[in-house]
């Protein structure tokens, strides 16, 4: 039993009781697992990912772990350009009584040596992982601007990659690194808003894009950890819950590494 079954039972029970939760890339992974978590914990929850048919069971699902009152709502919306951006912001303006919780998950990356990246492979990576994660938090932090609530946190899913180097990641490697610092200048800046911002890095999490790009995704990912063990979405959604949660009111500008020490070597 996940820890959002264990606490659905009582309607608007638990640390986000009441609070809205916008959670990007939530059909699959860690997003899904990160949505699941939320409503686990009382929230109203809204997913947006392009998969329609995935996204839907999704939300199947999380209304399924809901309490009575709790709302949960999908969006497709691809958000690797303006237009779909835009889309989600205004249903969120129009729909929503407010944002409280914002987590940027959408990403993706390949693996491909340095010499053969090619402009589309870059253009691509770098309109989906930076620049479109750029637009939905200066989106998210001007609607909490405007919308001012108790417990108001901005969650940037990184990556680990963003440290160090690793062959045959440079494109993802280069826009999480990026994100990093878009958090650290976003949470010094919307500060005094009272607008938290954070960044979660997990390090190899058994996932289905990770196991499209490696089947054996879970027994690297126990090589790789001093844990000995890979990550799974749910390591990842406890790690967001405390960024977003109110209990972390004075957290911000922070980067949780979430990767069974992976990192450390």
């Amino acid at each position: 039993m996940t820890a959002a079954q264990q606490h659905s039972g009582e309607a608007g029970a638990g640390l986000l009781r009441g609070q809205w939760a916008v959670v990007t890339g939530g059909s699959k992974g860690i997003g899904y697992a990160i949505a699941e978590r939320f409503v686990g914990e009382g929230a109203n929850v809204l997913i947006a990912a392009r998969d329609k048919a995935a996204l839907d069971e999704a939300a199947g699902r999380l209304r399924a772990l809901a309490g009575d009152g709790q709302r949960i709502e999908s969006l497709p919306a691809d958000l690797g350009g303006r237009a779909g951006i835009d889309a989600l912001f205004d249903h969120i303006a129009r729909e929503l009584p407010v944002l409280n919780i914002f987590v940027a998950n959408v990403g993706y990356g390949i693996f491909r040596s340095f010499l053969e990246v090619t402009d589309e492979e870059w253009d691509g990576i770098v309109s989906t992982n930076l620049t479109g994660t750029f637009r939905c938090t200066q989106a998210a932090a001007r609607l909490m601007r405007d919308r001012p609530a108790d417990n108001r946190a901005i969650l940037v899913i990184s990556s680990i990659r963003a440290q160090g180097a690793r062959p045959n990641t440079l494109p993802y490697s280069t826009t999480k690194a990026g994100l990093n610092q878009l958090v650290r200048v976003a949470a010094y800046e919307l500060a005094p808003l009272g607008i938290r911002v954070n960044a979660l890095s997990p390090g190899l999490v058994v996932t289905p894009m990770a196991l499209s790009h490696n089947p054996q995704a879970a027994e690297l990912g126990a090589e790789l950890a001093p844990l000995n063990r890979a990550g799974m979405p749910s390591d990842m959604a406890e790690g967001a819950l405390y960024l977003c949660n109110p209990a972390a009111s004075f957290v911000t500008g922070t980067n949780l590494v979430v990767d069974g020490g992976e990192s450390l070597w």
